[in-house]
């Protein structure tokens, strides 16, 4: 006689996520350097306010100036946030409510800087900057070739079929990997940031210290501004960049 053990049965349970639902589409503008602007209001203001939209923004910003015109109340906070330009403490307008067509997304903490180099670099006044705020909350589909902008609700998504999935790690900002090529090949993880207005950059301190860069490479000098302010940079390319099976060459730096 064979003698089986009888064994429990164990029920899996896993929750699965809902279907991503498409809450709104509309179209935006593009600038120089493929830099999303969007319009939008704040609270139960009728002026439209232009937005740039920026995956390289680890939270929401107003305009120090747009701030005042409008009356908002600002904070002194002892929040230090890291831009381009360095460390800098910044004042905040807590528990807005900003409206773009067909979306209403409610408390958010605007940090308050100056964008008055944005506003003459584009021609056009900038209000702010929506970031990580705004994408942590939603899944944001953008389509460059129609200057259109889908917002879904968090859920499960699927991609369209023919291009790359990139799977980057997440702090407030998207760090995917990436490989970069000049004087040797270096592979590290970069900033995925839509609001730059370049294709790529990198600090002094990373190009020295990795000997990336051709000594013949010739430099230019330029200004950029972010949040901590202007800073001046060097202008060049790099011989090559690759993301996933895309390379890229000849690219500004």
């Amino acid at each position: 006689m064979l003698l089986l053990p009888v064994l429990p049965s164990l029920a899996q349970e896993e929750f699965v996520p809902p279907q991503a639902k498409l809450l709104t589409r509309f179209r935006f503008q593009q600038y120089s350097g493929g830099v999303i602007l969007l319009r939008g209001t704040l609270d139960n203001h009728t002026d439209s306010l232009n937005f740039i939209l920026d995956t390289g923004s680890g939270g929401i910003s107003l305009d120090s100036t747009t701030a005042e015109k409008m009356g908002v109340t600002t904070e002194m906070s002892d929040r230090t946030i890291r831009g381009i330009a360095g460390l800098k403490k910044v004042a905040f307008a807590y528990n807005h409510t900003l409206r773009l067509p067909g979306l209403v997304v409610e408390k958010l903490d605007f940090h308050i800087n100056d964008y008055d180099l944005l506003t003459s670099v584009y021609g056009i006044q900038i209000d702010g900057i929506i970031g990580y705020s705004f994408f942590r909350r939603y899944i944001v589909r953008i389509d460059f070739d129609k200057e259109e902008l889908e917002v879904f609700s968090p859920g499960t998504f699927r991609y369209p079929r023919g291009g790359y999935l990139l799977k980057p790690s997440f702090s407030t900002l998207p760090l995917p990997y990436l490989e970069v090529e000049d004087n040797i090949s270096v592979n590290a993880r970069f900033i995925f940031d839509t609001g730059a207005a370049m294709c790529f950059l990198m600090s002094n301190d990373f190009a020295e210290d990795s000997a990336l860069m051709r000594k013949s490479r010739k430099r230019y000098l330029t200004q950029v501004e972010g949040l901590g302010g202007k800073k001046r940079m060097d202008y060049t390319i790099v011989k090559s960049l690759k993301i996933g099976p895309y390379k890229f060459r000849k690219v500004p730096a």
